[in-house]
Order: C-alpha cells, then sequence, then structure tokens
C-alpha cells in the first residue's frame, strides 16, 4: 500500500453504543486491573485474565464494556495508553 492510499483510507464504522473490548499488557497484575478500572470510570467494564508470560514476568487482560461514542472510547484509550502501569494497549 503506498503511502497515498494509505493516508486516505477511511476510518471503520462504528455504531455507537457498543461493545467494545481493550487489551492491557504490563508487569504488576493488580496495578493493571486497577488502571483499567479507573480509566473505564464511570463505566465498569468485564475484566478477564488473558495470559500470562512463560516467565509469570508479563500479564494481559481483556476489559470489556459498552461505549457510548467514539469519545468515551478514545478517551479510555489514551488514558491505557499514558497510565505508567501498562505497557502496551489495543
Amino acid at each position: 500500500m503506498n503511502e497515498q492510499n494509505f493516508c486516505t483510507q477511511r476510518k471503520p464504522d462504528i455504531d455507537y453504543p457498543c461493545a467494545w473490548e481493550y487489551k492491557v499488557i504490563g508487569k504488576d497484575e493488580e496495578k493493571l486491573k486497577a488502571a483499567l478500572l479507573s480509566a473505564c470510570l464511570p463505566a465498569v467494564p468485564s475484566i478477564t485474565l488473558s495470559n500470562i508470560s512463560s516467565k509469570g514476568t508479563y500479564f494481559s487482560f481483556n476489559a470489556s464494556l459498552v461505549v457510548k461514542d467514539e469519545e468515551m472510547r478514545l478517551q479510555i484509550f489514551y488514558r491505557l495508553q499514558n497510565s505508567p502501569d501498562v505497557k502496551i494497549v489495543i
């Protein structure tokens, strides 16, 4: 794909409100869960453990919730991205 096509691609059509899931990876299980809960406020996500690295160094969690609009979806993403306890957010 060339640069011009990449820059002109449309955003996906998302009908709000909708169920959304974030996946986060970090080193401290409890701090990671706390970061998820805090980032989603005032909504309360359903948090499930997704994976633990073979050495037990990293944890990944999925957080599912209903987002009411794009602004809410992106705010949660940016809060997670800026959390010192979150190494990766998808």
